[in-house]
């Protein structure tokens, strides 16, 4: 028995812990041997001897291993044959001789063994799972890249680029991987990118790709040796992982390559061409032997995969056999010298244009094909975006059940004409959904990734100051995303190299984007775009009769040539670029501006980021924001050159605004009108996270405090599914489905005598709201604290606090939050926290009656006396925007000491010396992506603060704060972080609470499964299978964090309280039911009969605007645009990550796609609620939304689709609801 959990250590154990362990060192092994070779030498040697119960550890680069065995009789046993005086170990003919180690087991070691026997208990005592079979390499002859098409109506594949070699075809649990052994190169494809598998008796097969595989340069050719045992018999085995393995310098290997093509015949089609052929070798398609492995093999992936297997002939073709086609390289060139001409002439719109390169270079037609179609649409008048965007959800992977119509010219045509006729109806709320507005407008994006660009949208962004400038200009800029082939970030990986990726991103930025006769060139980007690897571009135009190219517009918005720093004139100029929902004219609203001193001590700037405005000032930004923003006290602000807060002073008279030079950052003529970026509407509820938790438990924080915290909260979880009034105060709670009154429309189905979990998209919005609370409580320790509150911060304008206090204002939001504290001592922090001092004490005073600081709301105010200002001593905060955690609960108040805060010296800007050019800002935006490591470090102090004594006080962890600080600055300094300056961490595992959860799934689009699906698998990928980064082992933490994560049992939370009792679902009776009710109480309220049935062709309308619009949200919020997300996903509000805990993007985007859902589903509501015979439109549209669409001509579909959209009818009956609510309340009124 075995269990391997590492890329570095191998386990064998058993069930009971050894009183005694042995450690053997091993000196004198190849430098490049993996872990995994390792592992798969050793093990039948040991396996000989009866040795089953042993840790190994091998790292690469280094010429030597460790055995521990827990039994000494083992450990000497193989010492009494390998050791000192007993026989060599031969490996590759090396003579290799053991040794006992100089040093005793490592206790962390010790504890990784015992944890690792606790999982494997744990995972006993459940239900068994079938074992994946193991996956044997397949020999083929060759290896072809191109695209299926239909040839006479047949399902073919054209191959544009062939490797005439042989590769090694595997299966295994994370990929598919092509071996091109002459080459030394890896083509891995991810499982999750493949469409469909299609596979002949001949030996043929083919995968159809949702993205580009993931290519890798071997160090050395593939080989296959014999390991000696010495007596023991021989073991062949594939050595095609080691890297220059029979080298006698044993220098340092280089890391591997990722490539973005195998040759440069590839790199001519790999973007556009994502189906990869292959020929099984003759003795493998024979009737024994080898023959049938294939065909076994075939029937495993059928049984086994989530993608489509299909058996099916399979013809195949050259380009070259094919004239009416035409090579694809020469056919993208004639198409784009065609969309040019047009973009000249000006014959399509742009937009049209535009959509058009989209469907090649997002892989949907051959552009042979879009060719024709571009002639087709001259000389149409009606040709709309939105009719033609429905294309990319109606045009299909081609498959062998495929309808070649809807490849071809005349059947896109044909299905452009019912587009259009389908974006006709309800064209009033269309445009209010998709066209610009006051505060938004369309924009085209593009994704550039190691193998390809791809062109989305256009989609509603949220203004920005260049945006509000060039109103109407839109199309003319794009936001450009790099990321990895599936849409996320590119993932550091110390054993790969990605220079050349970073190389072609450069190359590219530099050059520029060309789409449809347009050259779009770099223009710059904000703070946060950098962060999310994203920022604009813009062709030339012509504004008020003035060229604008990329210069002349930064020209227009400051003066940017005194700045000498590459990473500082980027953020000065990104300050125009972020994104600000609303603005302000001052000019039109009467309102002055003026300069006032910072307040300055000690070198300190206590007023550091943050201005005044007066009362009638604020009225101005009221009567320009929505009324369910309030009347906040406080707004993040651009004006000209500066940045920063405005808090209110109701000492200042008339309209005006007061800015501090610590606010400007640069000189800035545009000064006409104030952008917001946000504003302290509301209170945000004060969350742990586990940096915060580990800092508190070294200040004495007691240690029941935090589980009690925690007990009381997954308590009040378990219970929501108990009752429905639990339930709809949870999403209420949440701000799940607000916005169509989902939590209400809950309570009046139990009303009406409907059970609302026989709605299996309803049943799952519930189970994901809480399977996402109870992961974020587990793996992230996100425990909400009552007495607690997250918000922005200000000055104390009027001198009113002393040194070291603080006075909080908030609304409790009618009983949602605690009331504020009163005077007493608080704790209060900001996050990210890694330094001891970075959490500190102070008190909290309430201002007397009448004070001007009780006009303040939704803010902690900070005071302006004292040596230091406090925000500074907060991980380094300022007052510019930065938010801030406070608590007040006695019960840690008033046990917690405080340590001195950080002070760290500020580090010189990297300068050139010379003024600043695009492309310097180019290379520092791509240097950013390769080096920044805030990840890296934040999860090395964490391991670091578990193992030491002394916890973040140990000075390895004070070290990494400070380089978390300095890596944090890295966007302003442009000074990277050396990574060989961390301290190292050690090497025998993390502590548990680091470990991968289960895995969320989401079934049939809406059924939500939990997978235990946290162990290793014995058919990994090969020896090299770290692509997606280290798999690590772990050990039981006993600390507060590992207390946390083991009292909650998320698996038994969710099969025992959250997955609601499967009652064999069925949509159909829940709605039947729910019309009967619906009908029922229409014809009780109407004066006379509801003629519903004359709104139904309107309803229908609505239907389809509603999906269109939900369908836009879950593509343009995906990380992988052509894996839109889920519908759930977008209704709940939150993005739902394989592991149940989202990446800082998805966490992003989850906030901009709640507000788009709550922007659309309001507009829809508002629509079905307007002019007199409101009542019969919401009928008539429930009846709409429970009209089942026709399939279109095949069952499977691979891309998603606005046909698969099923929560209408949700909107429509809540719609109902309301109109039958307020009727019956007039009626009772009457």
């Amino acid at each position: 028995m075995h269990f391997s959990f590492s890329p570095f250590l191998l386990i064998f154990y058993l069930l009971s812990e050894p009183a005694i362990a042995m450690e053997i060192h091993i000196p004198n092994i190849p430098a490049d041997l993996t872990f995994k070779s390792f592992q798969r030498l050793i093990e039948p040697i040991l396996n000989s001897l009866g040795i089953v119960d042993y840790l190994c550890e091998k790292t690469r680069n280094k010429r030597y291993a460790n055995i521990t065995f827990l039994e000494p009789s083992d450990g000497n046993r193989f010492l009494s044959i390998y050791g000192p005086h007993g026989k060599p170990l031969s490996m590759l003919g090396h003579a290799v001789r053991c040794r006992l180690s100089n040093k005793g087991p490592d206790q962390t070691t010790l504890k990784v063994i015992r944890h690792a026997i606790d999982e494997r208990q744990r995972r006993k005592s459940k239900a068994h799972v079938q074992p994946r079979p193991k996956s044997e390499p397949l020999q083929a002859s060759c290896l072809s890249c191109g695209l299926h098409t239909f040839v006479d109506g047949r399902f073919s594949f054209v191959s544009e680029w062939d490797a005439q070699e042989g590769c090694l075809v595997r299966f295994t649990k994370r990929h598919l991987i092509f071996k091109l052994t002459d080459r030394g190169i890896d083509v891995r494809i991810p499982r999750n990118a493949i469409v469909q598998l299609v596979w002949s008796e001949s030996g043929r097969a083919s995968v159809t790709l949702s993205q580009p595989p993931i290519i890798l340069a071997k160090r050395s050719p593939e080989k296959s040796d014999v390991i000696e045992l010495d007596g023991l018999g021989s073991i062949h085995l594939d050595f095609s992982i080691f890297a220059d393995i029979f080298s006698r310098q044993q220098a340092k290997p280089e890391p591997r390559q990722r490539l973005t093509a195998i040759d440069d015949g590839h790199s001519n089609i790999s973007a556009f061409c994502l189906v990869y052929h292959f020929q099984i070798t003759a003795a493998s398609i024979g009737t024994h032997g080898a023959g049938e492995h294939f065909h076994k093999e075939m029937w495993n992936i059928t049984e086994k995969e989530p993608y489509q297997v299909t058996r099916a002939d399979i013809k195949f073709y050259h380009a070259s056999d094919l004239p009416r086609l035409g090579r694809f390289s020469e056919a993208l060139t004639r198409l784009n010298n065609q969309l040019d001409s047009y973009t000249t002439s000006n014959d399509l719109p742009f937009g049209i244009l535009f959509l058009l390169q989209a469907l090649v270079y997002n892989c949907y037609l051959h552009p042979t094909t879009v060719q024709a179609v571009a002639r087709e649409l001259l000389g149409r008048s009606n040709i709309s975006i939105d009719a033609f965007r429905k294309l990319f959800d109606w045009i299909d992977y081609p498959a062998p059940e495929s309808n070649p119509r809807q490849f071809e010219v005349d059947g896109i045509i044909e299905s452009l004409d019912v587009a259009e006729r389908q974006v006709h109806e309800a064209q009033l709320m269309r445009a209010e959904l998709f066209n610009d507005n006051e505060n938004s407008t369309r924009i085209f994006r593009v994704s550039i990734s190691p193998m390809r660009i791809t062109l989305h949208g256009p989609e509603l962004e949220t203004k920005n100051r260049i945006l509000r400038k060039f109103d109407g200009k839109a199309n003319f800029f794009f936001r450009v995303q790099l990321c990895d082939e599936n849409g996320q970030d590119l993932l550091f990986n110390p054993t790969i190299s990605l220079d050349t990726v970073y190389s072609r991103f450069k190359s590219i930025l530099r050059k520029g984007i060309a789409v449809a006769g347009r050259q779009y060139k770099f223009l710059g980007f904000s703070h946060s775009s950098l962060r999310a690897h994203s920022l604009w571009f813009s062709a030339p135009f012509y504004h008020e009769g003035k060229l604008q190219i990329p210069e002349h517009i930064i020209e227009q918005l400051g003066d940017f040539a005194p700045i000498r720093s590459p990473a500082r004139c980027a953020a000065r100029i990104g300050q125009a670029f972020t994104e600000t929902p609303y603005s302000v004219s001052l000019v039109d609203n009467g309102v002055q501006t003026s300069e006032i001193p910072d307040v300055e001590r000690n070198g300190r700037v206590f007023s550091d980021g943050v201005g005044v405005l007066s009362p009638q000032a604020a009225e101005a930004i009221h009567d320009a924001i929505p009324e369910s923003k309030g009347e906040p006290t406080c707004f993040q602000i651009r004006w000209a050159g500066a940045k920063g807060m405005l808090s209110l002073d109701t000492e200042l008279e008339g309209s005006q605004i007061c800015i501090r030079p610590s606010m400007k950052k640069f000189e800035s003529p545009d000064e006409a009108n104030l952008d917001i970026c946000d504003m302290a509407s509301k209170p945000i509820p004060m969350m742990l996270n586990r940096q915060m938790i580990k800092i508190l438990e070294d200040m004495d924080a007691p240690p029941w405090w935090f589980l009690e915290l925690q007990r009381k909260e997954v308590n009040h979880l378990r219970a929501i599914t108990r009752t429905v009034s639990s339930t709809a105060s949870f999403l209420a709670m949440k701000d799940i489905g607000e916005s169509i009154r989902l939590p209400h429309l809950l309570r009046q189905t139990e009303a009406m005598g409907v059970d609302y979990h026989q709605d299996l998209f309803l049943r799952s919005v519930v189970e994901m709201a809480l399977l996402k609370e109870i992961k974020l409580i587990k793996h992230k320790a996100r425990i909400p604290v009552p007495k607690g509150i997250t918000l922005f911060g200000v000055m104390d304008e009027t001198g009113f606090l002393q040194e070291g206090q603080v006075y909080v204002s908030f609304d409790t939001m009618q009983g949602r939050y605690h009331e504020p504290p009163e005077c007493q001592k608080v704790v209060i922090t900001r996050s990210p926290a890694l330094h001891p001092g970075d959490i500190q004490l102070a008190h909290h005073v309430i201002p007397p009656e009448g004070h001007p600081l009780l006009e303040l709301r939704n803010c902690v105010v900070f005071s302006q006396r004292g040596d230091r200002d406090l925000p500074s001593m907060l991980s380094g905060g300022d007052l510019d925007g930065d938010i801030y955690n406070i608590i007040w609960d006695e019960a840690i108040v008033s046990q917690v000491r405080s340590f001195s805060p950080a002070d760290y010296p500020r580090l010189p800007i990297v300068e050139l010396g010379r003024k600043v050019e695009a492309d310097d800002m180019i290379d520092f935006f791509v240097d950013f992506i390769s080096q920044d490591c805030l990840g890296v470090i934040a999860t090395r102090h964490m391991i670091l603060a578990d193992l030491a004594p002394q916890g973040t006080r140990d000075s390895d962890c004070v070290k990494l704060a400070e380089l978390h600080s300095q890596a944090v600055d890295f966007s302003k300094t442009g000074r990277a972080v050396n990574l060989r300056e961390l301290p190292k961490t050690p090497r025998q595992g993390r502590p548990h609470f680091l470990a991968a959860g289960s895995q969320v799934l989401v079934q049939e689009k809406v059924d939500v499964e939990l997978l235990d699906e946290q162990g290793g698998d014995e058919d990994d990928d090969d020896d090299e299978a770290d692509q997606d980064g280290p798999r690590h082992s772990y050990y039981r933490s006993d600390k507060i964090l590992g207390q946390l994560y083991d009292a909650v049992d998320e698996e038994k939370i969710w099969h025992q309280d959250i997955q609601l009792p499967r009652l064999s679902p069925n949509d159909n009776a829940f709605w039947r039911q729910m019309l009967v009710v619906l009908e029922q109480r229409v014809a009780a309220a109407s004066k006379v009969n509801c003629k519903w049935r004359n709104r139904l062709d309107e309803a229908h309308g609505v239907r389809h605007t509603y999906e269109d619009a939900m369908y836009d949200i879950m593509v343009n919020y995906s990380d992988h645009p052509f894996k839109p997300l889920r519908e759930t996903e977008v209704f709940s509000g939150f993005i739902v990550s394989k592991t149940g805990s989202a990446s800082r993007r998805q966490r992003d985007r989850s906030i901009k796609m709640n507000d788009e859902f709550e922007r659309v589903s309001k507009l829809v509501m508002t629509t079905m609620h307007k002019g007199p015979g409101a009542l019969e439109l919401c009928l008539a549209c429930v009846h709409a939304g429970l009209v089942v669409k026709e399939p279109r001509g095949r069952q499977v579909w691979h891309r998603g689709s606005s046909d698969d959209i099923v929560s209408f009818r949700i909107v429509a009956a809540s719609a109902l609801l309301q109109e039958l609510n307020a009727l019956e309340s007039n009626d009772c009124l009457v």
